[in-house]
Formats: C-alpha cells, sequence, structure tokens
C-alpha cells in the first residue's frame, strides 16, 4: 500500500465537464471541482459560500417580468420592471411609491414583446426597440414622473427609387401639402412614416450668373444649392411679402439688383454677399426636401407635413428621385438600438435585416442621410446566409460588435484617429458562432455573450498575433454548463468580477473572470426551490459595490408567486469589514436588525414554508412559518436573517489522484484515511464527507462530519481561520472525492483540502 497526501489549494476552475474527469494533466483539472453548487469559486484560489437573498416585494400581478437597468449616476441608480402593459420602478430594493400605491406606466409591450426587447440608455432617456413597433422613447422627469411613445425621427431612408415612371408631385414646398404619385405607392401603414424628394428637374431655375440684373424673388442653382435673392424691405412692403431675420425684415418682391462677382455659397438662413449695390440671398434648399406622411387618401394620393422645404420648382416638376423612409408599418421597425460615438445606432427590419443605421452625430433623432463625417449614413452588412439576420449591438474597445444569428462582426473606423462616418466605416466578420437574442455584456470593453444554441459562452477579444478580433469559448472547460440553455447574462463588477447567467430551468450559473489572472470559474447557484426569471445588475446604494436584483418564481401556499429579491453581500465578511451576521446565505429572507432585539419576525411571504434562522442569538430550525406569516425566534436577537435554506448546496472534488512509484494509479482500489486537512477562513460551521464510486455501483455518501466541532446551536456565533483536521474516511473503492456541506446559515470558506489516501 502507498499512502499519499495530494493537497488541493486552488479551486478556480470551479465545477468543469464531465468530459475531464479523467484529465489530471489538464490546467483546469488541477483547479477544477466535479460539483460546485450554491459555492463560489475565489480568484485567491478557495471557494465560499454563495450570496443568499433578500426579499423586497413581487413584481405586478406576480408576472414573469423583464429587468432593465436604469443608471445616471453613482448614487442614481434604478431597476425597471416591464411586465406585460407596465413598468414599474424599483430604487435600490424598493418601489417607487406615488400617492401611496407603486408608481406604474402603461407601455405598449406584451409578454412576447418583452423578451425581444433591445435597449439603450442616454441620461434620462431610454430607447427601446422590439421589431414591432416604433423605437419608443422612455423618458425620465421625477422617480415617479415617466412618460413613453414614439420616438419621432427624421429618416432614415431607403435606396433611392429607380422606376422613372413612378413620379411624386407636390402641391406646395412648404407647410401641409398634397402627394400625388404618377402610380399606386401610398398604403396605410406610411402614415408617420418620412420621404426624401430630390428635384429631377429644373425647367425655371437657372444657374447663377454674376454681375446679371435679376429681379427680387427669382432662384438661382449654385453648387447643387438653391437660392432666392431678396432685398432690405421698406416700410411700403405689404407682411405678406417679407420675412424676418431677427429684427431685420426681407422682402421677396419687387425691384430688381444686378447680382454681381460673389457667388452665394451658405447652406442656411440669409447672407449678403455683395455691397455696391448690396446683394442678399436667402438659402432655400439644397435640392432635397423631406416630408411626413400624416394621411393616405388612395393609393396615388397622401398629406404630408413638410420638414425641410422642398424644391421651389417640386410643386409642378414630378420627380422620380424620391426615397422612401426606411422604417414604418410596411417597411417594418428595427429589433435592436445601440450609441456608439455619438450616433444611435439601429439596425434589423424585416425589409432590411442586414442593415445598421447611424444618426447624425449628437443628433439621435436625426437619421438624414449626408456624407460628411458627423452626418447620418446607413451601412448593410453582407452575408451568405439568411442566418446572418442582425439581433443585437454592443459597443467595445474595439469598435462596435454587431451580432447576428450566424455571424459576429465588429464596425468601426479605418482611421484611429477620425470617428467612424460614412467614408471611413470598415466591417468585418470576426466569427461564426451566431448569437442569441439577448443584450451582451462587456466587461473591460470585450463583449460577451450567449451563443445562438444557447450552451456557450463567448468572449470576443483583439488578438495582437492574429490583428483581428478573436472569439474565445469561456464554456470550454465547462460545457455541461449550457445543457440547461443559457437564457440572459449580466455582469457584476464588485465586489467580485462575475457574470451571472440565468438558464431556462431556473437556475442561476456564475462565472468567476479575471482574464489577467487566467481565471475562468464556473459555478450554479440552486435558489431553495424557486426559479430566476429576471435579472439585473445596477451600482448599489452604498458606493463601491453592484447591486444584484432578480425575479424569482416560488410556489408559496399552492400559488405560483414570482418574488422580487436581492443577492446579499457577503464578499465584504471575508475582509473583515462586516460581521458574520450580517452575511446571508438563505433565500427570500427578512433581516433582522434591532439594537433592542425581537422575539418574532414576519415573513407573511413565505407562509406555512419551512425557514432557517442565522442570527446573534444563535442559529435555529427549521421551523414552519405560521398561518400568521410569524416566526417566534428561540432567543432574542439583534442581527442576523431567517429565511429558506437550500439543502441542495455542495462542493464536491474531483477523484483524489494518487501518486504511486510505479506509475499511474488510475484503476486501483484506494482508502481515504482519516485526519483530512481543511484550511478554513471565518468559518463558523460546514460538513466533509467522502464519496464513494466503483464502476457498476451508485455512488455511495459516507457519514458526514462536522468541520467545526460544536457543542449545541446556540454556540454557532463565532467565526474561525485555520486547519482543522476532520476525521473523514472511506472503504475501498475505485475512485474516491471530498464533498462538502453547508449548514444553514453558517459562513463557510475553503481555502484548502489535503486528504491521505491509500492505493494498493
Amino acid at each position: 500500500m502507498t499512502r499519499t497526501t495530494p493537497a488541493q489549494r486552488s479551486f478556480t476552475s470551479g465545477e468543469i465537464s464531465p468530459a475531464l474527469y479523467f484529465r489530471a494533466d489538464y490546467q483546469r483539472f488541477q483547479t477544477g471541482l466535479r460539483a460546485c453548487r450554491g459555492f463560489l469559486p475565489m480568484v485567491e484560489g478557495g471557494f465560499t459560500r454563495a450570496p443568499g437573498t433578500e426579499f423586497r416585494g413581487y413584481t405586478k400581478n406576480n408576472a414573469r417580468p423583464r429587468f432593465i437597468a436604469f443608471q445616471f449616476a453613482a448614487n442614481d441608480a434604478l431597476v425597471l420592471e416591464f411586465t406585460p402593459w407596465c413598468m414599474r420602478v424599483w430604487r435600490y430594493g424598493a418601489l417607487v411609491m406615488k400617492d401611496g400605491a407603486p408608481y406604474e406606466l402603461w407601455t405598449p409591450f406584451g409578454a412576447d414583446s418583452l423578451q425581444k426587447l433591445s435597449w439603450v440608455q442616454s441620461a434620462d432617456v431610454i430607447y427601446l426597440a422590439d421589431g414591432e413597433r416604433p423605437i419608443q422613447r422612455l423618458a425620465r422627469y421625477a422617480l415617479d414622473n415617466w412618460t413613453i411613445g414614439d420616438a419621432v425621427f427624421t429618416g432614415p431612408f431607403m435606396a433611392q427609387n429607380l422606376d422613372e415612371n413612378l413620379t411624386i408631385v407636390a402641391s406646395a414646398t412648404t407647410g401641409l401639402v398634397t402627394l400625388t404619385a404618377s402610380a399606386a405607392l401610398f398604403q396605410a401603414g406610411h402614415v408617420g412614416t418620412t420621404f426624401l424628394l430630390t428635384a429631377q428637374h429644373y425647367t425655371d431655375i437657372s444657374l447663377w450668373l454674376g454681375n446679371t440684373e435679376m429681379s427680387i424673388g427669382a432662384h438661382v442653382r449654385y453648387n447643387g444649392n438653391i437660392y432666392r435673392l431678396v432685398r432690405l424691405a421698406t416700410g411700403a412692403d405689404a407682411e405678406a411679402n417679407c420675412y424676418y431675420v431677427g429684427s431685420t425684415k426681407f422682402c421677396f418682391v419687387g425691384g430688381s439688383v444686378e447680382t454681381g462677382v460673389n457667388v452665394p455659397i451658405h447652406t442656411e438662413g440669409t447672407m449678403k454677399v455683395n455691397t455696391s449695390p448690396d446683394v442678399y440671398w436667402q438659402f432655400v434648399s439644397d435640392g432635397t426636401g423631406i416630408v411626413r406622411i400624416t394621411g393616405v387618401a388612395s393609393p396615388t394620393s397622401a398629406t404630408a407635413q413638410v420638414l425641410q422645404n422642398l424644391p421651389p420648382n417640386m410643386n409642378k416638376d414630378p420627380t422620380y428621385r424620391w426615397s422612401e423612409g426606411a422604417w414604418s408599418s410596411v417597411r417594418g421597425w428595427p429589433a435592436c438600438v445601440e450609441i456608439f460615438e455619438q450616433h444611435l445606432i439601429a439596425a434589423s427590419t424585416p425589409s432590411e435585416p442586414r442593415t445598421i443605421w447611424f444618426s447624425v452625430v449628437g443628433d439621435y433623432t436625426d437619421f438624414t442621410p449626408g456624407v460628411e463625417a458627423d452626418e447620418s449614413f446607413a451601412y448593410a452588412v453582407s452575408g451568405q446566409a439568411s442566418l446572418n439576420t442582425i439581433i443585437g449591438m454592443r459597443e467595445g474597445r474595439a469598435g462596435l460588435h454587431v451580432f447576428a444569428l450566424g455571424q459576429e462582426y465588429s464596425t468601426r473606423s479605418d482611421t484611429s484617429t477620425l470617428v467612424i462616418s460614412p467614408t471611413t466605416t470598415v466591417i468585418r466578420m470576426d466569427s461564426s458562432h451566431g448569437s442569441h437574442r439577448v443584450p451582451a455584456v462587456a466587461p473591460d470593453g470585450d463583449p460577451i455573450f450567449i451563443t445562438r444554441d444557447q450552451r456557450r459562452v463567448i468572449r470576443m477579444g483583439y488578438s495582437f498575433q492574429d490583428d483581428a478580433q478573436r472569439a474565445v469559448d469561456l464554456t470550454r472547460a465547462a460545457s455541461h454548463m449550457g445543457a440547461d440553455p443559457f437564457e440572459e447574462i449580466v455582469w457584476q463588477s464588485s465586489p467580485q468580477r462575475i457574470a451571472w447567467v440565468r438558464r431556462a430551468g431556473g437556475d442561476l450559473v456564475a462565472m468567476i473572470y479575471e482574464p489577467d489572472e487566467e481565471v475562468i470559474g464556473w459555478a450554479v447557484l440552486p435558489v431553495a426551490g424557486g426559479a430566476v426569471r429576471a435579472i439585473a445588475v445596477t451600482p448599489a446604494a452604498s458606493a463601491g459595490i453592484d447591486s444584484v436584483l432578480i425575479a424569482v418564481e416560488r410556489m408559496i401556499d399552492g400559488q405560483t408567486v414570482c418574488m422580487v429579491e436581492e443577492l446579499s453581500e457577503v464578499h465584504a465578511l471575508l475582509s473583515g469589514a462586516i460581521g458574520p451576521f450580517a452575511a446571508n446565505h438563505l433565500f427570500a429572507a427578512v433581516r433582522i436588525s434591532s439594537a433592542g432585539g425581537v422575539d418574532w419576525v414576519s415573513l407573511p411571504h413565505l407562509k406555512g414554508k419551512e425557514v432557517y434562522g442565522w442570527t446573534d442569538a444563535g442559529e435555529f430550525g427549521p421551523v414552519t412559518v405560521e398561518a400568521s406569516g410569524v416566526v417566534h425566534l428561540p432567543q432574542p436577537a439583534t442581527a442576523g436573517f431567517v429565511g429558506l435554506f437550500d439543502d441542495t448546496h455542495y462542493v464536491e472534488t474531483l477523484d483524489i489522484q494518487a501518486a504511486a512509484p510505479n506509475g499511474d494509479t488510475s484503476g486501483r482500489p484506494r482508502r481515504l484515511k482519516s485526519g483530512v486537512g481543511v484550511a478554513v477562513l471565518r468559518t463558523a460551521q460546514g460538513y466533509l464527507r467522502a464519496v464513494e464510486r466503483d464502476m457498476g455501483a451508485p455512488e455511495r455518501l459516507r457519514e458526514r462530519r462536522a468541520i467545526i466541532p460544536r457543542q449545541t446551536s446556540s454556540d454557532l456565533r463565532d467565526q474561525f481561520d485555520g486547519v482543522a483536521s476532520v476525521d473523514v474516511n472511506s472503504g475501498q473503492c475505485d475512485q474516491v472525492s471530498l464533498r462538502v456541506e453547508p449548514h444553514a446559515g453558517a459562513p463557510l470558506t475553503i481555502v484548502g483540502l489535503v486528504p491521505k489516501v491509500e492505493v494498493a
């Protein structure tokens, strides 16, 4: 028999895939675990109990919500709860109230639409898109005063019509006009959309000529622009023939003047370009005009409001050079939005699923196309398959990342010193994983997204070696995590860097991610029989850490309810910033905080459930919550928590690898000897047991032993650091591992395990 003590002092990889259980040569095996449920790997090497949750309330009508984080400043963070047709506001764990009731805002989003939402925030405004209606503009004026409605945009526009036989003529060039088409064109769904009209003919507008006598009010063309000759008005001029620039009055009828030698070049307003004689030119049009359809009388007739003056001849010269609005009930609405380099960006309509539209820089409502660096433009992403439909976008340090059903792209300026613009945009394909229709996260500017099959999590980062974006599968060593499909991902930066992933079955999955330390650790967090249906992260009220709010469906007293719960802050316990009774590992818990002490706690939301208590007067449970919603404490307590305990939480090591002088010991009988060394940090209690496995037989759990020897429940008030020798052993078996189990609400952190094993 050979006896060895193979210590494991790092567990940073967390739970790894069963396909790696025999890969003792693999780096992740050295720091991995067979199971990590209800515990979190630590960047420092150990593992600690995951946070519990505190009960905050219910969603409206207990409906499944969609959470949207809203952050204006470090001390101004909200979570917006969207349920079918309604929005409510959570601020630091409490509903915003108005007139004694939760503040509510009607929204146009039903249950199906909520799962398609894409959004982006700009100060006190959020733009929301779902592909089924116009982009919505949600604006905050106060905590209990919000508005939502169709965002009003100028443009964008589709490619210009090329059918020279399909023309449009307007009844006037300003104000409310009637548009007449030469053939069927207009549909009821065009109401609200914009059309861009460009003059085709200039039958009565000549080019500008110098030193030429021209009548006041005459129009000329120069460099594509149209100008009207005007003069300073006199007291005899009728108001109908004049207009004002500030207090200066100009007239566009009566008399004539020589044009002089200086050409008009301005693009707005009225300018004096010559003296002796004085020559004034009013800018009229750049040859194009924009109208918004207000009504459709027939397929060939529509009324419209002029937004940008039409060329002066548009009321008599029909033009085929028109462009239909790209967004309408006819062409469809964008499915996703983002903000990048001061552009509001929208993408993916049913008629143009691979097109991205960029607004004018600094003006999120203007999509009038242009060629200058700060103007609006559109870009169609090329693709070889219908799967390239764009479903999301995310700003990153390498540019704007575009996610499609079949591929991932990034776009940026081709010159590092210039912003993205009509002339500098470059779009490249980065990978072909395909993306799931949920927003990506971007810690450190590198997007992390869920793949289309909902089974993998991918990080997109820049590779200096390849001089390109490179996709890295963060689930490679834990591929089994996606067996229950991933539904949603959010990022918590502090106190630990964690990606929280919601799975379809209702569990939370945590990915501890610290690329500089090469740490990727996976763990599962069941929530005491509940199913997580929504999640959001915002800065907490206490500056410096992030708060995680979740919606959890639970069965209470025979009814399914949807509770809003907040993950507790437990990491501060390890640094000594909080005491053991300020750390919560129970679920849907209620906090005890009373200087004078209390001997009962109200938990009406857990009526009929068995709960546990973790208090400074000792721990207790299980106790059934009375029909009145009350739980009586054995002793008055001033601090602690009472809530649900999840007894499915545990950590299990990989099979203990034993060395032998005559080679690999795989398949050889072995036995775990008593006296396992367990290094703990700020631990109150926990348990250790051996797990035996033999080929063809079910696993066998040995008796569990307390890591910290205790007498009674009331003694559980202290926490300990150091190395405990735990009397855990096994019989002879093919494989043996160690399992760590929690004790009710007691803190438990393991930083090392040193087993003793004999091999035949």
